[in-house]
């Protein structure tokens, strides 16, 4: 798959955030690098980026990330950007594709989901598909600067900024064929240089399809208040986890959507946020165990904010487009240390204090119960889809009550008792889902007229040699291909009488 990004705009009114607006960085990424980054998850290997203002910064900045982020980039310079509109930055990628390609506007953001959903089916025979968004309520879209749509069902009649009746916003990404390039020349050489006007042409034949994405995460980037909105949008997106358990859904994404944006500026990768989170963990472990009331309840707060780091690690991720599977294990690795840590702190602190024999029985069902809880969360997730999801947030929480109340007994037993009762609970609903039979189809039966036809083959004769002689006819046997048959010279050997 190929694409364009159209980056050739001077964009004056973000030139107090960054002087060339497609290497605008928000939260730790350019706007290109983004686009591309995006692109590249969804299988594009080569990406024209049309080039305009600031070409030499643009050029260079594509030369030195295009090895690393793992793309075909090729750069294309519109010479008449400061006269002309984005439809001539498109023409100028003409030639440099042969195969249908995604568009893509420099100043826009976009979701994974929504370019999935852009090129699920192939764009109309000589037109293109238009993702576009229905929810024309939306607070965060400029309604004096967004291009707006009219709808026939799924066909765009409509297409342009400032119209009367609206059925939905142009998102400002395209899946086209390479015939659209026919149409934005000829709406060129009519004198209109704009993208919407070709896109207009296609609209006026019936080639101009609308690929739905409503509800999906797209933003224009245009102005200091564009770039505040997406900036928090962004953040909203990420921290938006579905597997979220209630207390980090509901006490720790609050603050965490707050730190995540300082961490990406301080330049933290989400690994060394996994290991900031573990040292945060055992240095609450260290106060948790002390028989101090004070020391204690200092240990339980340091736990929560190493949960709520914990959660900075993804985010930051996520944002950055760092995210990994091998990022994920090792966070997985990390939060088993720190939550053993956190529990024998707590079984310590009930040693020191001479509960006796009961709190190591106590400790070892909290440590077992969290352990296998964690272990079986991601089959879980999958097989049962829980409402209520009991994991690590609400563990490392129950730990800071009852450090705050000075009541390690309680937040032991509590863990205990309810980590071990998810494992039984688990276990009754996996077992008949992950057993009942299977559905295997019937192996097919051969037609009868397809086994008539078989029966009726006939063979053709291949060109044979004699075995010894030549009037023994019923000896002959095939010449295998692309070798020639000779006469063999009689057998002197004596025949057996």
């Amino acid at each position: 798959m190929q694409a364009v990004i159209l980056g050739a705009g001077s964009g004056k009114r973000l030139r107090r955030i960054s002087p060339s607006k497609p290497l605008t960085k928000l939260l730790g990424l350019p706007l290109l690098e983004r686009n591309i980054r995006l692109l590249k998850d969804l299988g594009v290997s080569k990406v024209v980026v049309v080039t305009g203002h600031k070409r030499e910064q643009v050029e260079a900045w594509c030369r030195k990330r295009a090895p690393e982020i793992g793309v075909d980039l090729v750069t294309v310079h519109n010479d008449e950007w400061a006269n002309t509109e984005n439809g001539r930055s498109l023409h100028a990628a003409a030639g440099h594709l042969d195969e249908p390609f995604v568009l893509l506007m420099a100043d826009h953001l976009y979701s994974s989901e929504l370019l999935s959903a852009l090129v699920k089916t192939p764009p109309p025979p000589g037109g293109a598909a238009l993702a576009v968004d229905r929810d024309t309520s939306a607070s965060w879209v400029d309604p004096d600067d967004v291009t707006r749509v009219t709808l026939r069902g799924r066909r765009i009649t409509r297409i342009g900024k400032g119209l009367e009746s609206t059925d939905g916003f142009d998102t400002g990404a395209f899946y086209c064929d390479p015939a659209v390039f026919t149409t934005v020349a000829r709406s060129i050489r009519s004198g209109n240089t704009s993208l919407s006007r070709a896109m207009q042409v296609l609209a006026d034949d019936g080639r101009l399809e609308a690929r739905f994405v409503d509800g999906m995460f797209w933003q224009d980037v245009d102005t200091p208040a564009d770039y505040r909105k997406a900036r928090r949008r962004l953040v909203d997106a990420v921290a938006d986890k579905a597997t979220d358990g209630p207390i980090s859904r509901h006490i720790n994404r609050p603050v965490s959507k707050r730190i995540t944006p300082l961490l990406v500026a301080a330049g933290m990768t989400p690994n060394a946020i996994s290991v900031l989170s573990l040292m945060l963990s055992f240095g609450a472990a260290a106060l948790l165990a002390q028989p101090q009331h004070g020391l204690m309840a200092l240990g339980g707060v340091l736990a929560q904010l190493a949960s709520i780091i914990d959660g900075c690690d993804g985010e930051v991720a996520r944002l950055t487009m760092r995210s990994s599977k091998f990022g994920g294990w090792f966070d997985a690795q990390l939060d088993r240390y720190a939550d053993a840590a956190l529990l024998a702190a707590l079984t310590w602190n009930l040693l020191s204090r001479g509960a006796g024999p009961a709190a190591y029985l106590l400790g070892i069902a909290a440590i077992a119960g969290s352990f296998v809880v964690s272990y079986g969360a991601h089959k879980a997730d999958r097989v049962l889809k829980e409402k209520f999801r009991v994991g690590r947030d609400l563990r490392v929480f129950v730990i800071m009550v009852g450090a705050l109340v000075g009541a390690p007994w309680l937040a032991l037993g509590v863990i205990a008792v309810t980590m071990n009762a998810v494992v039984v609970w688990r276990m009754t609903q996996m077992r008949p889902l992950l057993d009942r039979p299977v559905d295997r189809p019937e192996p097919t039966r051969v037609p009868s007229e397809t086994a008539a036809a078989v029966a009726s083959v006939s063979i053709t004769p291949v060109a044979t040699k004699p075995l010894t002689r030549s009037d023994h006819t019923w000896a002959a046997r095939p010449v295998r291909p692309g070798l020639r048959a000779t006469q063999s010279a009689p057998s002197t050997r004596p025949r057996p009488k």
